[in-house]
């Protein structure tokens, strides 16, 4: 009798524990369903994050940037007015501001043409005084699978100011806040902020500004 009574008693035990489990297992799954991928969830954080603004010390044009992207330090950056943020997670995106001497006085229009067929811009438009190009990515003559770059080029004096954006075409819907922005940018934003302008002495000379290198600007340090 006490063997079958404690024999009820074990079945009933591993009937419990296997309920247990399937109901532990029910909320698991459920909420592994209800767990938004990473795509969405960087969508959301990216349209409701605050932007941040950088000051370049030099020239003092301002960027602005998504409050959890990285700001990459000055010794891994080493042109004069360059900066970098980025988001190095599942996906890397990478924002890079820069400025590039205009040694040939170029127009707008000439400017796009050459700069489009450097980066082998699929997309192009202008304005009075800038122009914007988007396309695949390309590093040393090759493409980069799976990435894209848009950028804009402001002209100003004997200076190209320029904000490029690098990310995989994956994430293409959820940097659309960004490339706004980009679009957007007016390089010296505040009303009255005095724009940068070339000392007297260097006028009549070439500038000095330091060419960017272009596997540092999408990232690749």
């Amino acid at each position: 009798m006490d063997i079958r009574r404690c024999y009820v008693g074990m079945r009933r035990f591993i009937l419990l524990m296997c309920v247990g489990f399937m109901i532990a297992a029910y909320f698991i799954s459920s909420y592994e369903t209800e767990e938004p991928p990473f795509l969405e969830k960087l969508e959301k954080a990216m349209n409701n994050t605050n932007m941040l603004s950088y000051r370049d010390p030099f020239y003092g044009y301002v960027v602005r940037y998504p409050s959890f992207f990285e700001q990459v330090p000055d010794s891994l950056v080493d042109e004069r007015g360059c900066c970098q943020f980025r988001l190095w997670n599942v996906e890397k995106i990478v924002q890079t501001a820069f400025v590039i001497p205009n040694t040939d006085s170029l127009t707008v229009e000439e400017g796009m043409e050459r700069f489009a067929r450097e980066l082998h811009a699929t997309e192009c438009r202008s304005g009075a005084d800038y122009f914007i190009l988007s396309g695949p990515l390309y590093l040393n003559d090759g493409i980069v699978n799976g990435q894209s770059f848009h950028a804009k080029y402001v002209k100003h004096q004997k200076l190209w100011f320029v904000q490029l954006l690098a990310y995989p075409d994956s994430c293409a819907q959820a940097v659309t806040r960004l490339v706004k922005q980009i679009d957007d940018w007016n390089v010296w934003e505040e009303e009255g902020q005095e724009k940068y302008r070339i000392p007297q002495s260097r006028r009549q000379r070439r500038s000095r500004t330091k060419p960017v290198q272009w596997d540092r600007v999408i990232g690749g340090n």
